[in-house]
């Protein structure tokens, strides 16, 4: 008996409203199992975050929903009432955005945030205290930031923020649009670490949108590849070889230079 998938995104297209032009998402398609690690790559503008709006269900006008169904664990996302859609984000899925900045409270502190999250999982006041504690400690965070408002801390530091809430809640489906974009090297070496250890810890299903093909290939083991609008490539990490793959991720890799 073949297990069903954890999240399946089913024939989704995304259009301009009240233009004949072609979908911005053209029918895409995929799946994750429980654990299952899924980069999603490609050049800047070819519908990345798109898709993951979509999945979250935060598209803004003119774009629309053509077509399509987002599974997860039986229940297509884009049917739910909002009650039921706020209900399930964040235990069911969580999304970790590019700019961390817009996810955190400008005038909260960052321990009254997690707190506020933590309400999610029904702990005492001393528990959960020491939830966040733990989890800023294993992303690496100073307890001292928890006094500290977003603006306060580094675009690494509120990643890390994001992804302690993730510990917290532990997502069925976690999504990870391009979270290393405008980081030096060592901080996205610190953000990237920080993932490891919450991906390992929570066992959540990850979509892991990225643009730079090395990152993807340090952190998931399968692979798809879209160029406008569509998936061109699916692969594993380890088949990631010049000669075999299309066009699109032949010329990524040539650029990455990492064949």
């Amino acid at each position: 008996m073949v297990n069903s998938p954890l999240f399946k995104l089913d024939h989704l297209t995304i259009c301009q409203q009240g233009t004949d032009q072609k979908p911005i998402i053209d029918d895409v398609s995929f799946s994750l199992a429980q654990g299952q690690r899924l980069g999603l790559i490609g050049r800047s503008g070819c519908g990345k975050s798109v898709t993951s709006h979509a999945i979250m269900d935060i598209l803004r006008p003119p774009l629309v929903r053509k077509q399509g169904e987002a599974i997860l664990q039986g229940q297509d996302l884009f049917t739910l009432s909002p009650v039921e859609k706020h209900r399930i984000r964040g235990r069911g899925i969580f999304c970790i955005f590019q700019s961390p900045g817009s996810a955190l409270h400008p005038a909260l502190t960052v321990r009254q945030q997690m707190s506020e999250i933590s309400t999610v999982i029904d702990l005492d006041q001393a528990a959960t205290s020491d939830v966040i504690e733990y989890a800023f400690d294993r992303m690496q965070l100073p307890i001292r930031c928890l006094e500290q408002y977003p603006h306060h801390l580094s675009g690494g530091m509120k990643q890390r923020v994001l992804m302690a809430m993730a510990l917290l809640l532990k997502p069925k489906f976690l999504i990870a649009d391009e979270p290393t974009t405008g980081l030096d090297v060592l901080t996205e070496q610190d953000v990237l670490t920080a993932m490891d250890v919450m991906l390992e810890e929570t066992q959540s299903s990850c979509l892991f949108i990225s643009h730079d093909i090395r990152i993807v290939k340090r952190v998931c083991s399968d692979l798809l590849v879209m160029q406008d609008g569509k998936i061109v490539d699916r692969c594993t990490r380890d088949e990631l070889t010049y000669r075999e793959r299309a066009e699109t991720t032949r010329e990524i890799i040539d650029a990455m230079k990492v064949a």
